[in-house]
């Protein structure tokens, strides 16, 4: 009888111990980490076409309504569903910013020599004050916030206007994407 009783004891153990080393489940996707993973999701020709589609806003505005619909949905359905209305509509706002950043990235990348590493360099030498003048230009075109950027500018050497919009748009999409990390 003990006998039966020990393995009784020992199986209520295990087992308790077992479930409680389950692990809780994942908290639900964010809305930047869908937006990313659609992003990572699209085919390597459509992220270069996005990326390349010139340098203006109007640019790649075009592109992005220009995509094959069924790509897109192929992405999405590669990654996690929004868990809630929340999490869908911060996975949109984050769409555009992710798709802002690498495009305003390879921009700058191939028209001015200015690579991602040199992008965040020069931008954790922005000082909050002017993150949030950057910020209040969130609604206004690239080039009403020219003058908001001028220090994050000279530190990269970019004077060109272009290169300057797009600078700006990357700073827009940079201070969005952090807003909804």
């Amino acid at each position: 009888m003990p006998r039966r009783l020990a393995m009784t004891v020992l199986a209520t153990v295990l087992g308790g111990s077992a479930a409680a080393q389950t692990p809780p489940p994942a908290p639900p996707a964010s809305g930047l980490a869908i937006a990313r993973c659609t992003w990572a999701s699209l085919p390597a020709t459509t992220r270069a076409a996005l990326v390349a589609s010139g340098p203006s806003i109007e640019d790649i505005g075009k592109a992005v309504a220009g995509m094959n619909p069924t790509l897109m949905q192929l992405a999405q359905s590669q990654c996690p569903s929004p868990a809630t209305q929340e999490i869908d509509a911060a996975s949109k706002e984050a769409w555009a910013g992710t798709v802002m950043t690498n495009w305003a990235e390879g921009e700058l990348s191939a028209r001015y020599a200015v690579g991602p590493a040199a992008l965040a360099r020069a931008w954790s030498h922005v000082p909050p004050a002017a993150r949030r003048q950057i910020a209040a230009g969130f609604d206004k075109p690239p080039e009403a916030v020219r003058g908001d950027i001028a220090s994050f500018a000279a530190e990269l050497r970019l004077t060109a206007p272009v290169a300057l919009d797009l600078l700006s748009a990357w700073a827009i999409a940079q201070l969005k994407l952090a807003e909804l990390n």
